[in-house]
């Protein structure tokens, strides 16, 4: 339920009148993943979305049946048939959604996840397929409700009690939704005895852009609709500003290299950051690159033509970066989808980056990059993105 927060203020505000519906577990493929949440009122009005609409109307009264009872209960939904007489997903999936009323989980925990400014975690217990259990809240292990009844109470052994928090920790730190299982080991079978639905967000990921112009500002606006945190450099006060760059949430007036060395020895920059250079000066670029490759980061790119980018790669080699460090350079930038507008350029950019960032969760390289008609398989199956292949050189456009 983590995923829409802002959304749910009014929900937060009245807990007594809304159930919330969560996605735990998908397989296949599915039109939204595990986390994706939705908000029931008691009288039917709702906010968000589960599936598109494949189930949207059986989760509506699932919530609504769980409004009355108090229940917190784990539906599964599976394909639905071509006459449409079951329920189900016509994509041909599998998900699993938690149904719970918001006035199970304490006001206390409530009030925590509406403070602004921070990064909400949740833990909930999740219902054993042979024994529904409380749908209790915990956090790092610890219960803050009740324990179940004595009809449903599991008692866990000691060595499921002592990883309990390390293993929650983990998953919490991951960020995203898991669910973490835990068995009793002191049984041959080792079965499950808990079930936790752990969410957590984590601060968003940075998007550096060295460099205001027009595709600055374009991709600035598409970069805030993923939910990034943008932040805009240049030395020209002309071009550095904040109405040029309206959905930036910093745009500072610095010489680029001054700036990423200031972001990195304040600890700001780090494996989730990605940087764009948009320059087109070597006065300008060069520092910054040759820093930006040398560390962790997630994605490292520059805009030229392919003129430029071979006398950069020159100079980066003469300054002492080696094949390894410029393996790392995305340019010229962005996927080839025939872009020439700023805006075009900024969806190019931003989706070799989306790429690059699948491609690293899974530890291997990016795959070039084809279209969904022209592969088999399921269309959210990220190891055929992930698949290493190479890239052709001509494969991005040479923006100048």
């Amino acid at each position: 339920m983590l995923d829409r927060l802002t959304d749910y203020a009014e929900c937060l505000a009245d807990p007594d009148r809304w159930a919330i519906a969560t996605i735990v577990e998908v397989s296949g493929s599915v039109p939204r993943p595990a986390g994706t949440s939705m908000a029931v009122r008691d009288d039917g009005r709702t906010i968000g979305s589960v599936s598109g609409g494949c189930v949207e109307g059986a989760v509506v009264d699932a919530a609504l049946e769980c409004l009355r009872t108090g229940e917190v209960e784990l539906h599964s939904f599976g394909y639905a048939d071509d006459d449409g007489i079951s329920i189900g997903l016509m994509c041909g999936g599998d998900v699993r959604v938690l149904v719970q009323p918001l006035r199970t989980i304490p006001s206390g925990i409530l009030s925590e996840l509406a403070l602004p400014g921070r990064a909400p975690r949740l833990v909930r217990e999740l219902p054993l397929d042979d024994a529904a259990r409380d749908g209790g809240v915990l956090t790092f292990g610890r219960r803050l409700t009740t324990e179940p009844s004595a009809r449903t109470r599991v008692l866990l052994p000691t060595e499921a009690a002592s990883d309990l928090d390390d293993r929650v920790r983990a998953a919490l730190e991951l960020g995203g939704t898991h669910v973490v299982e835990i068995a009793d080991r002191s049984q041959p079978e080792c079965p499950v005895i808990r079930r936790l639905l752990v969410e957590s967000t984590t601060t968003p990921a940075r998007l550096v852009i060295y460099g205001a112009n027009d595709f600055s500002a374009a991709l600035v606006q598409a970069a805030a609709l993923l939910g990034r945190h943008v932040t805009v450099c240049d030395a020209r006060p002309v071009f550095a500003t904040h109405a040029r760059h309206p959905g930036a949430q910093e745009v500072v007036l610095m010489h680029p290299a001054e700036h990423l060395a200031q972001e990195t020895d304040a600890g700001r920059i780090d494996a989730r950051t990605a940087i764009v250079v948009l320059t087109h000066d070597p006065r300008f670029d060069l520092p910054v690159l040759d820093r930006a490759l040398r560390a962790d980061l997630a994605y490292v790119g520059a805009m030229g033509s392919r003129m430029t980018h071979e006398k950069r790669m020159q100079e980066l080699r003469a300054g002492g970066l080696g094949e390894e460090h410029l393996a790392r350079l995305h340019s010229p930038i962005g996927l080839d989808v025939g872009a020439r507008t700023p805006a075009e350029v900024a969806v190019s950019i931003l989706a070799e980056l989306i790429l690059v960032e699948t491609a690293a969760r899974a530890g291997v390289s990016a795959a070039s990059p084809r279209t969904l008609r022209e592969v088999s398989g399921d269309v959210h199956d990220t190891r055929r993105v992930c698949a290493a292949e190479p890239r052709s050189p001509e494969g991005a456009m040479a923006w100048m």
